[in-house]
């Protein structure tokens, strides 16, 4: 789709521009690859499908990955899912390659701005979306479609529109298929789209928990439990990390987590959970005893707005920050934290934290959004208000010995 809408042009700070340009002229060094791919505007949301990917048709060197991003076009206010595949290399190593562009496959028309959409994890073909509109979308992605809004399921049960207003709140269930979880400004909501009548094309939803407490404490993001079905989590604009059982009708467990943001369970470990905070750490907490923080990564300079865990690799991580001077996608690796003092160093952990593996400062203004690769796992993608979508690998001097590589040296 060409851009004729393009309305604006991304205006660089002088700082900025030398932190990217040196980024820029360092970036063989760091990455196996490095696709860069112009957006008509920013999109607020990135998320890769866990769909097996297909070889490249022309060259068998290459696989196909499936994303899915937002088109915006602002002078027609025109807003699309855009459904794409990402050509990635087979191999681990060699020289950087010189890739194909990302190829969208699909536009699926929106009513308005795009803030959050996610794949099922069971069925990569089903998307979920919320947008301005106060309801929840559900798009089938093999069925034609019309240059209008058509989705194969809204789910009711919300009385105001998200943007602006808090986060978008937007989850599947890993383990019950067809479970949603999302959020408005002050309530929580769930649905079973597995379990609709064909003809049906609205949902209410099973169940809507009251969340103003009677402060008017705006929720921030809701999470399924990677382990426990019964189980979610959400957090507030006040800091107060919660914690719901599907079986009761309140919260079960409610800790002021200072300044929370977002937050992360980890997939592999049922107790172990990350925090991301405004005062630009991300905490990694036990649930089992949530008064006490086990660990703080510190390396952001300002605040964090997203966390998440590697779907393949149980100790690794990353967080970003939305703030226009600190663009970083950051990588940790927790397996490192106290390296300094296993080898003797006591300068090392002021210099950079042993847990910090890599920190991504390829775009050229605030993040919005990023997503780990469930095929590989280093790979990530990213956008940003530079207009643009990144997928990047890191190299393997840069994962370390652990991971199939060798130990990085500053």
């Amino acid at each position: 789709m060409s851009d004729s809408d393009d309305d604006s042009v991304v205006k660089v700070n002088p700082r900025i521009k030398s932190e990217y340009d040196e980024w820029k002229k360092k970036s063989p060094f760091f990455y196996d690859f490095i696709i860069s791919h112009p957006l008509p505007r920013t999109s607020l949301t990135v998320h890769w499908s866990t769909m097996t990917p297909l070889t490249h048709p022309q060259d068998q060197s290459l696989a196909l990955h499936r994303l899915l991003f937002n088109a915006y076009y602002r002078r027609t206010r025109t807003s699309y899912l855009s459904i794409a595949n990402a050509p990635l290399p087979t191999t681990d190593h060699g020289p950087i390659p010189t890739l194909p562009k990302v190829e969208v496959t699909q536009d699926i028309a929106l009513d308005s701005r795009l803030a959050m959409a996610r794949f099922m994890p069971q069925n990569p073909n089903i998307v979920c979306a919320r947008t301005q509109s106060t309801d929840v979308y559900v798009f089938d992605c093999t069925r034609p479609r019309k240059n209008e809004l058509d989705p194969d399921l809204t789910l009711t049960g919300f009385g105001q529109s998200v943007i602006g207003h808090g986060g978008p709140g937007l989850s599947w269930h890993r383990e019950k298929e067809g479970y949603i979880l999302s959020s408005d400004c002050h309530s929580i909501g769930y649905w079973d789209v597995s379990a609709v009548a064909q003809q049906n094309k609205v949902v209410g939803p099973i169940h809507v928990y009251d969340y103003s407490k009677g402060t008017g404490q705006l929720i921030q993001e809701v999470q399924w439990h990677c382990k426990n079905e019964n189980v979610f989590g959400s957090v507030d604009e006040a800091g107060d990390l919660v914690l719901w059982d599907l079986r009761a009708d309140k919260s079960q467990l409610s800790v002021e987590a200072h300044d929370v943001d977002c937050l992360s369970f980890n997939p592999f470990n049922e107790w172990f959970l990350a925090i991301a905070s405004v005062d630009a750490t991300v905490g990694l907490f036990d649930m089992r005893k949530l008064t006490e923080k086990l660990f703080t990564l510190a390396g952001h300079r300002r605040r964090v707005f997203k966390v998440e865990w590697n779907p393949n690799l149980e100790s690794v991580l990353a967080s970003s920050s939305y703030e226009y001077y600190d663009r970083r996608v950051i990588i940790w690796d927790i397996n490192r934290i106290g390296d300094e003092i296993l080898r003797g160093d006591s300068k090392a952990k002021a210099k950079r934290p042993p847990e910090l593996l890599f920190y991504h400062e390829g775009h050229k203004d605030e993040m919005t959004d990023f997503s780990w690769n469930h095929h590989e796992p280093w790979v990530i993608s990213s956008v940003a208000k530079d207009h643009t979508l990144q997928i990047w690998k890191l190299a393997q001097s840069i994962v370390g010995d652990e991971h199939g590589g060798h130990d990085i040296v500053d």
